[in-house]
């Protein structure tokens, strides 16, 4: 018997019924499915709750493969490369854009921000900051998998997407560098003027390709190579 407490309601749950109904292989990767998805340890993907994580995982049922192995295996390290965490891309990619049939969560934030218009907070994270996401749910999971055992090995989180700051620890939220060192090219105003009075000016910043100041109506830059420019950057984004 198990029991279920969210804010003012309590109520009990037969843990035997609920591994009857969802058979051996997703009781086994429950643990892995409830770190990935968001726990106290791991944080949630933005605006994604436990109801939006489970839809996915129901119509991407290759990760319950993953999860079980990730289960059995513990404390695994994984990068980008991976064939693991290359398997997660699919259910994450599914969190935001159901109808598209994409692998890799860098393209679909590409596709979303460049043909849907979707705000920055919208967007799933990046491929580096989900990385970070999914280390952190394979020390929790693995945590959580090896309880039974009178003596635990855990590792060192600091594989895992945390780091020690003095004496404590915190979340490694993304390794690559800060997006506005990076793409200064997507600054812009309206300006229509002379670029000396324009915004970018008074902020003693260089105007861009997509600013509309007479400066680079003087100095012609391909379109294609401004939207290009913001395609690169956005991978960089999180």
């Amino acid at each position: 018997m198990g029991c279920l407490w969210h804010r003012k309601n309590f109520r009990f749950c037969h843990i035997n019924a609920a591994h009857a109904s969802l058979g051996e292989c997703k009781s086994r990767a429950l643990p892995v499915f409830h770190a990935y998805s968001g726990c106290d340890t791991t944080f949630s993907f933005h605006g994604k709750g436990k109801k939006s994580a489970w839809q996915a995982w129901h119509v991407y049922g290759d990760a319950t493969e993953v999860f079980v192995h990730m289960a059995k295996h513990t404390y695994q390290l994984l990068d980008v490369d991976s064939d693991l965490f290359q398997k997660l891309e699919r259910p994450t990619v599914i969190l935001y854009d159901r109808a598209r049939p994409l692998t890799s969560i860098n393209q679909t934030r590409r596709e979303l921000f460049c043909y849907k218009n979707h705000a920055m907070e919208k967007l799933p994270p990046t491929q580096d900051a989900l990385l970070q996401h999914i280390r952190r749910a394979v020390f929790q999971a693995g945590t959580w998998t090896t309880s039974t055992q009178t003596q635990q090995m855990v590792p060192s989180p600091e594989n895992y997407g945390w780091a020690k700051e003095q004496e404590s620890w915190a979340p490694v939220w993304v390794t690559l560098g800060e997006v506005s060192a990076a793409c200064m090219e997507l600054i812009r105003c309206n300006y229509k003027g002379d670029c000396s009075a324009c915004k970018c000016g008074s902020a003693n910043l260089d105007c861009s390709p997509l600013c509309r100041c007479n400066c680079i109506a003087n100095n012609f830059v391909c379109v294609c190579r401004a939207v290009q420019t913001a395609n690169d950057c956005i991978l960089a984004m999180f």
